[in-house]
């Protein structure tokens, strides 16, 4: 009976049976990627590639921000670097200069990114001392905290630099000096694509210290923490720092020995605003970085412009100023910079020599820019989200009906170029989602599109192969000849 149905709707209306069919297979294409999973490097391709195209967009079409951390990017580029002699390791004399005069001008917090692992080939004796003496008063200090790969297998060790101690706690003729609750050691690593992006996030590493497992924040949580407290204030009945807020919620991340990493676990870091929290997740959403500054060099001022809080002396600003490192060191040590008070200073190198340039969506940066994105996406949005399953879903059936009314309506090559301008268009209308982290994944769908598509034309393949036979695998004449044999043969059969 439901075959003498179909095939009655086939004969009376074979364009709307066509259509309901290629929907149909659509909506079974993507049930069996959601459902099933499978290893399809093309659906993380098509994510990919559509996420760095929205980021793209945001970059271009952002120009003032309401809200958001502003920087300054303390950048030793070329020019400093061979006015400080070149060096191999960035000159730990230079360092301490810099560091004091930022934190003499009360910034919101310094991120130094510069791995301290390597010695100077001077005496590094200015940078101990500093940071012996750093002050309970002065903004958070955020270190790198490089790791080494374990030659035994497991967990990475963290390498150990010559100014642990001067951090603490460490032992002052004869009485024990505590760690200081303003320094922190954090960890600079992102995830590299295969193709060689960085695309991705990562909000702590795993280590083994010893015999004792531990956990190392990044210094973009560390330094979003700070931020977003500053910004929204602290979580209601809560009065501990940011910092001391995020390391007693990374604890629960710790692994539990130091062979293998805690894997699977999920929670949440920082629940303000609650509709933008920082979440650990095992989805691959939440660690995409939604990158907001491309990098120029050269040019002072980089990404929109963000109108800053009366606290601070109000007007606008960029989002990132950029200040050469050899304007401000050597210099006087206890004279303040201005224009860095209730800033986040990052203090980094983009010299071509310093291997710490990356590829991202945005093209190439340094290190530290990425490290700026990664804070002001934290801050602003959290971690990313996707949007409710409903409305995905819906989404997902409304990209499958276009995709199959224009396989229907167009030759296969010009309906892939009008999907590809219809996704285009669907990325512009959420764009401002986007900029509020929501991610609308188009992979699964698109990807779901493209079988259809790919599908259609096998079964039209056939058709052709099983109704040809032979002749199909010969080179069609040209329609001029096609059209004068039908004329003949016309003028054959009137005579």
């Amino acid at each position: 009976m439901l075959v003498k149905v179909l095939k009655g709707s086939k004969a009376h209306y074979p364009k709307t049976f066509e259509l309901a069919l290629s929907v149909l297979f659509g909506i079974l294409i993507e049930i069996v990627i959601l459902r099933f999973q499978p290893p399809l490097l093309m659906v993380r391709r098509v994510g990919d590639d559509t996420a760095d195209q929205m980021i793209r967009l945001l970059e271009q079409t952002t120009y003032r921000m309401p809200m958001s951390p502003t920087f300054v990017f303390v950048d030793v580029d070329d020019a400093t670097w061979k006015t400080w002699g070149s060096q191999l390791v960035t000159p730990r004399a230079h360092i301490a200069t810099l560091l004091e005069r930022v934190a003499r001008s009360k910034p919101l917090a310094i991120a130094l990114d510069v791995d301290l692992a390597y010695s100077d080939a001077t005496d590094g004796r200015a940078l101990k001392d500093f940071l012996e003496d750093y002050k309970s008063g002065w903004p958070p200090l955020l270190l790198v905290r490089s790791l080494a790969d374990n030659p035994d297998g497991g967990l990475p060790q963290p390498r150990i630099t010559e100014y642990d101690q001067a951090i603490g706690p460490r032992t002052v003729n004869g009485e024990l000096i505590p760690a200081k609750d303003n320094v922190l050691f954090t960890s600079p690593l992102f995830e590299r694509d295969g193709d060689g992006k960085v695309r991705r996030w990562k909000l702590f590493a795993e280590a083994c210290n010893g015999t004792a497992p531990i956990v190392v924040p990044s210094m973009h949580l560390a330094a979003a923490m700070i931020a977003r407290q500053a910004i929204y204030g602290p979580p209601p009945g809560s009065k501990d720092p940011p910092l001391e807020r995020m390391t007693r919620s990374l604890a629960a991340f710790a692994p539990a020995n130091c062979r293998l990493a805690n894997g699977g676990r999920e929670g949440t870091l920082d629940s303000l605003p609650l509709d933008r929290p920082i979440r650990i997740e095992g989805d691959d959403v939440s660690k995409r970085v939604i990158y907001r500054v491309a990098w120029k060099p050269g040019v002072v001022g980089l990404g929109p412009i963000v109108e800053l809080p009366a606290a601070v002396g109000g007007g606008e600003t960029q989002l990132v100023e950029v200040r050469p490192a050899r304007l401000l060191a050597p210099g006087d040590p206890t004279a303040a910079l201005p224009g860095l008070e209730g800033r986040i200073v990052v203090i980094g190198g983009s010299f071509k020599s310093s291997g710490d340039r990356y590829n991202t969506p945005l093209g190439v940066m340094p290190g530290s820019l990425m490290i700026i994105n990664a804070i002001e996406a934290l801050t602003q949005n959290g971690t990313p989200r996707e949007f409710p399953t409903p409305f995905r879903i819906v989404i997902s059936i409304f990209v499958i009906v276009v995709a199959s009314i224009l396989t229907l309506l167009l030759r296969p090559i010009v309906a892939a170029a009008a999907l590809s301008a219809f996704l285009l268009m669907l990325m512009f209308v959420f764009l401002s989602s986007f900029q509020a982290g929501a991610v609308l994944d188009l992979a699964v769908p698109a990807v779901g599109a493209f079988v259809h598509d790919l599908w259609n034309s096998t079964i039209a393949m056939a058709r052709d192969m099983r109704r040809l036979r032979w002749r199909w695998f010969l080179k069609p004449p040209p329609a001029h000849e096609e059209d004068g044999g039908r004329r003949s043969q016309a003028v054959g059969r009137e005579g």
